[in-house]
């Protein structure tokens, strides 16, 4: 076996902080623990960690006999029980042990922010994994491109087939459906479309997360777009929904054109807060709702929840909260093309919240 490399050796320890490590990976890194945590050593740095695991790799590839190989895993996988929790904890305080936002900026561990990454699923045919070093698709009766033109090798017909356009946390992707309408999928969004609306009565398309559209008019056939129970029609518009499932409210914002939700009738730069209790209709703050669009992570007097949410899905961080919670609200805008750190660090100008970082945990305190 080749030397394990340092992606591969960190690969183990996620998965071994994630309960997700096999018996062979959890042996070998407590084997690790147990070398250098003998009484009175010095914690050893990644060099020598890593160099330590390929020399139990080694030992194990040299070992002929499959029997005494059981056995001795066996005894490994034993010692290894017995100080499990303690191993645990020692590795995860090595790799993840919390910093504080100064400390993190300029590191290797400073967090990138999200991209153009998505993937398209074609029902019958399977998924692909699209280009990140592109910005959008369009799609056409039988054909599937990138917006450069370049030809995308998908079974796609022009027979009518559902598909579904997928940005995963610290993803963005655009799309141009049949019709020529655009759809720009925010971070962890889906959505669900046909391949042709050709016979079609209605445009109709279903949206997780958060998207906006730009329609391509046609009145003869209103285009449909269906999110957490709610249907918004239009005829031609420029409109943002906000649908996340961790969101308490489904924001449908106006900017141009007209639409309807049930019986009501949106107006441009009103916004449609939809809850359990029914539609509210309020003045839309058109800065904060395309910030997302424009390169921006924009609050306007938002809770700190709020404002976390948003940092989550773009860089792809867990968020926890310690002790008090910050009650103040919030407001501004960071560009997102800034690491992690950078944003972090404009919060805590403000001295009313705090933040540590361990790996893609993000620790909010008062």
């Amino acid at each position: 076996m080749a030397e394990l490399n340092k992606e591969e050796v960190r690969v183990m320890l996620e998965n071994f902080r994630l309960g997700k490590a096999t018996e062979k990976e959890q042996a070998l890194l407590e084997t690790w623990y147990l070398t250098y945590r003998e009484e009175g050593a010095e914690i050893p740095d990644m060099a020598e960690r890593l160099t330590a695991v390929d020399l139990v790799w080694t030992k194990l590839e040299n070992e002929h006999r499959p029997v005494k190989i059981m056995v001795r895993w066996r005894s490994i996988a034993a010692a290894a029980i017995l100080i499990l929790s303690a191993g645990t904890y020692f590795i995860w305080q090595f790799t993840h042990a919390p910093i504080t936002v100064s400390e993190l900026a300029g590191t290797k561990k400073d967090i990138a922010p999200g991209t153009n990454k998505a993937t398209l699923t074609i029902a019958g045919s399977g998924t692909v994994v699209l280009d990140s070093t592109r910005a959008g698709i369009e799609v056409h009766s039988g054909d599937l491109t990138y917006d450069d033109n370049t030809k995308i090798n998908a079974n796609l017909t022009t027979d009518t087939k559902m598909l579904t356009l997928q940005t995963p946390k610290g993803g963005t992707y655009r799309l141009v459906l049949p019709d020529g309408s655009i759809v720009w999928l925010n971070a962890a969004s889906r959505l669900v479309f046909p391949s042709t609306f050709n016979g079609q009565k209605q445009r109709e398309v279903e949206l997780s997360g958060e998207g906006y559209f730009e329609v391509a008019k046609n009145k003869a056939v209103p285009f449909i777009v269906k999110s957490h129970g709610q249907k918004v029609e239009v005829l031609g518009t420029h409109f943002d929904i906000n649908s996340y499932d961790d969101e308490p409210l489904t924001k449908t914002t106006l900017l141009e054109g007209r639409v309807r939700i049930g019986t009501t009738i949106l107006k441009p730069g009103e916004q449609a807060e939809k809850s359990d209790a029914g539609i509210h209709i309020v003045p839309a703050d058109i800065d904060e709702v395309m910030g997302w669009k424009n390169n921006y992570i924009v609050f306007q007097d938002e809770k700190i929840e709020n404002v976390m949410r948003k940092i989550s899905r773009w860089y792809d961080v867990e968020v926890v909260y310690e002790g008090e919670m910050p009650t103040d609200d919030f407001g501004g805008r960071v560009n997102k093309r800034f690491y992690i750190s950078q944003v972090l660090k404009k919060l805590e100008l403000t001295n009313k919240v705090h933040f540590k970082v361990a790996g893609r945990r993000i620790i909010v305190t008062k």
